[in-house]
């Protein structure tokens, strides 16, 4: 399958996991989901949709083939290219999608995150304070303002830093799938159907 396809089939899957993490606070009510999966959502979900990004983009890496070869250009180059291609679209996608979904929620969903945030953030420290509670010398925790601080929306200004991560999450998805074609590479052309004649 060509690095266009496979990369734009991934990066749908990888938009939808990165959507669900960014705007949790629409499904998610605050008052009904248990305490632990609220405080495991938050700290984790950054995390979460990055690896899936990654794994993602090293997915459409492993799976694409060249589906054309051009004159005087050994397979090998054009399995690393196409491999590039396949991850570095997955995090493109990924990367514009939440770029649009930071202006939102800096701007139209505003006031809903901050309700979420108001209502969640007390959940969250009361489970670390349970969990701190069986520590012999628990940590300290943030407050209830403290957490309700880092669950404000973003500001206009975050856009930039949105630019910035979609860039690195790009050439880091590009990096990894010029290492699945080297890999891939070695193993020389025989590890999938012979691309045809352009």
């Amino acid at each position: 399958m060509g690095p266009l396809r496979i990369g734009f089939f991934y990066g749908i899957i990888a938009v939808v996991v990165a959507l669900a993490a960014d705007l949790r606070f629409l499904f998610l009510d605050p008052r009904e989901v248990p305490d632990w999966i609220l405080t495991a959502i938050e700290g984790f979900r950054v995390q979460l949709a990055l690896t899936a990004t990654l794994f993602l983009a090293i997915l459409a890496a492993i799976r694409t083939r060249p589906t054309r070869v051009d004159p005087g250009i050994p397979y090998r180059s054009l399995l690393l290219r196409d491999c590039v291609l396949a991850a570095t679209l997955v995090a493109a996608m990924v990367g514009f999608v939440l770029f649009v979904a930071t202006a939102l929620n800096a701007t139209l969903f505003a006031d809903e995150i901050r309700a979420y945030a108001r209502e969640a953030a007390p959940s969250i420290v009361a489970y670390n304070e349970k969990v701190a509670g069986r520590l012999d010398d628990p940590p300290p925790l943030p407050t209830v303002s403290e957490v309700k601080e880092d669950l404000q929306p973003p500001v206009p200004r975050d856009l930039g830093r949105s630019i910035a991560n979609f860039v690195l999450r790009a050439l880091v998805a590009g990096t990894a799938g010029a290492l699945v074609g080297v890999v891939r590479g070695r193993a020389g052309p025989s590890d999938g159907p012979k691309p045809r004649e352009g």
